[in-house]
């Protein structure tokens, strides 16, 4: 989103000071927030997963979209100054202009994961052992839909995603 055509109206900015959580990974969600400029950090269950700097990124988009829960921990690592979208699902109901921008940011998400485990099919197809398993495992992720997967593992081996 191009943070100079946001529709600013009603929506406050707000600063956060490095170290300090934007939203909390498990939290009820429902804001979104649109950076307009420092840098955060995005972490899922503790691990640095990327770091979104650019203006206009957004934060909680996913929470706001599907009501549920923030996914991750997004923490400034920088002093960072965002623009609060309150009840972001109600706004984007409104505004099909915000709601366009948040669809294409996620469909830029979707085609660079797709892209990768298109790539990950290819390295792998073919392995014996675990390793002949991804191509079977991202086949069911591809072709699944959302609402039926669930981050985890059912091995007490392998740590929760």
């Amino acid at each position: 989103m191009d943070p100079t055509h946001a529709p600013h109206g009603d929506m406050p900015s707000r600063t956060f000071r490095p170290g300090e959580v934007l939203v909390a990974e498990g939290q009820p969600g429902g804001t979104m927030m649109v950076i307009l400029d420092g840098v955060v950090e995005v972490r899922k269950g503790g691990v640095a997963i990327t770091q979104l700097s650019e203006p206009g990124s957004y934060v909680g988009e996913m929470s706001a979209l599907l009501g549920l829960p923030y996914s991750a921990d997004v923490v400034a690592v920088e002093p960072t100054t965002v623009l609060v979208v309150d009840d972001a699902g109600a706004s984007m109901s409104r505004d099909p202009a915000l709601t366009l921008e948040v669809a294409k940011l996620l469909a830029h998400r979707l085609h660079a994961v797709t892209s990768y485990l298109a790539d990950l099919r290819r390295q792998y197809a073919g392995q014996d052992g675990h390793l002949g398993l991804m191509d079977q495992v991202l086949t069911e992720l591809m072709a699944s839909r959302p609402s039926s997967v669930a981050p985890g593992s059912e091995r007490d081996d392998v740590p929760d995603y």
